[in-house]
């Protein structure tokens, strides 16, 4: 045994515990040999995760409030305790000398430095999964390893085989997934189609998929911008992800948008002009809407940023008709305050460049143009107030047709009159013209 039964009888007289007999003495021995071996052994495990070989008092300290135990009490010191013996008539004793300091020498070393003040600094460690390459960040293991990474000879080719630069990370059931909803919206049977559309709007275990489907939809209309079917099912796919509670889509709308975009301001979105693309274009100009609405707390210049895109297809000459409407269409989506800003002041000067394309012997500009006028006329539409009283303003005069063909044109004012809510049109365009001359008169 380590500790001997002399040495328990003497350690069991100091606290007052007298003559204590050989049986007791012996089983106490063990037990406190057998609680120091447990103390030791969990010590040492704390040393072995520090990645030490060294056992220290703070591993001991540790292994003692895991046992619940009272920790030792005393000063750590890095250097090895040297045991001095001293022999008495009974046993050895073996004690720590202390050292002996020189209270002079103490006195006359220099200050130390003044430590420097506390600062704090703020820095992303990881946004949305990805570390940011900044100076306080380390490096990313994966780059460390591509780096060190040469091209190995392929023993299938006589060619040279690179490894690729981005680890695949999906799991073997996403990938799975992706590739069975990507050939399910490719299919001709529309069951399946709508199958595949309605998991990616419910399903909550794909939200690293979100990515992948952002570049799909983005590949898809890049690659078949003249194929309207397949333009609807990228549509789709978008309004899918964007549906989805489960699915935070945020940080991907700058990918997503001009893909929107495309759709709703591209020159041609199918093989035949006769084919129905309007739609397809209305369609975009909601998910935009949407769009706005839903991250325009987040993103404050997102609407305005979009405005001014369609804004300038809309009054670019050199585009096209069809260019022309999807930007109607998106500037009358985005509410009722861009258009009084941005589209009634603009009307009469686009309606006489639409009259002359129209003039032109072409049926298709014709009915281009005809697309663009219904276009114009319901973004009037929506500047009439919903608490107008239609019975108040059934008659209308010369002189509201007069100021009416001022501020859209001629043109657009035969089409306004011609309307069954002509009367509601005529009193809300009016309105917002008058509100502009007293603002510009204010200003002067």
């Amino acid at each position: 045994m380590i500790y001997s039964k002399t040495t328990i009888k003497n350690i069991a007289e100091s606290i007052g515990v007298p003559k204590l007999k050989d049986g007791i003495t012996t089983a106490m021995a063990q037990d406190v040999e057998y609680r120091l071996h447990e103390i030791i052994s969990e010590a040492t495990k704390f040393m072995r995760h520090s990645k030490r070989t060294k056992l220290t008092v703070s591993d001991i300290n540790s292994a003692l409030r895991v046992r619940n135990v009272e920790p030792i009490y005393g000063f750590e010191t890095g250097r090895p305790v040297k045991f001095h013996k001293a022999s008495t008539a009974l046993e050895d004793i073996y004690y720590v000398e202390d050292e002996q300091i020189d209270l002079d020498s103490i006195l006359e070393e220099p200050l130390p430095a003044v430590p420097l003040d506390v600062v704090y600094t703020a820095h992303w460690l990881a946004i949305e999964g990805v570390q940011p390459r900044i100076q306080q960040n380390p490096v990313p293991v994966d780059e460390e390893e591509t780096a060190t990474k040469k091209p190995v000879k392929s023993q299938r080719q006589e060619g040279v085989e690179t490894i690729p630069l981005v680890k695949h990370v999906l799991s073997r059931e996403l990938q799975l997934y992706f590739e069975c909803i990507t050939e399910s919206l490719q299919s001709s049977d529309l069951v399946v189609k709508s199958t595949a559309l309605e998991s990616i709007s419910v399903d909550a275990g794909i939200h690293q998929l979100v990515t992948y489907f952002v570049q799909y939809i983005a590949v898809t209309i890049k690659a078949n911008l003249h194929n309207l079917e397949s333009l609807r099912t990228a549509m789709a796919v978008a309004r899918a992800i964007r549906r989805n509670p489960n699915l935070f889509v945020e940080p991907y709308m700058h990918q997503l948008i001009p893909s929107l975009l495309t759709c709703l301001v591209s020159k041609r979105l199918s093989e035949l002009p006769t084919e129905d693309h309007w739609s397809l274009r209305d369609g975009a100009a909601q998910q935009i809407s949407e769009i706005c609405s839903q991250f325009g707390h987040s993103y404050h210049t997102l609407q305005a940023r979009i405005a001014r895109t369609l804004l300038r297809a809309f009054l670019d000459p050199t585009k096209p008709l069809t260019t022309h409407y999807g930007a109607i269409v998106g500037l009358t989506k985005l509410g009722v305050s861009i258009i009084r800003v941005l589209v009634l002041p603009n009307i009469k000067s686009y309606m006489s460049l639409l009259d002359a394309e129209m003039e032109k012997d072409s049926e298709q500009l014709k009915s281009d143009g005809e697309h663009c006028r219904s276009a114009l006329l319901e973004s009037l539409r929506c500047l009439v107030a919903s608490d107008l009283d239609g019975d108040l303003l059934v008659g209308l005069t010369i002189v509201q047709r007069s100021r009416l063909a001022e501020v859209v044109g001629e043109t657009m004012a035969n089409l306004v009159f011609a309307d069954r809510d002509a009367a509601k049109i005529v009193t809300a365009v009016l309105a917002v013209g008058k509100s502009s001359k007293d603002q510009d008169d204010q200003v002067n």
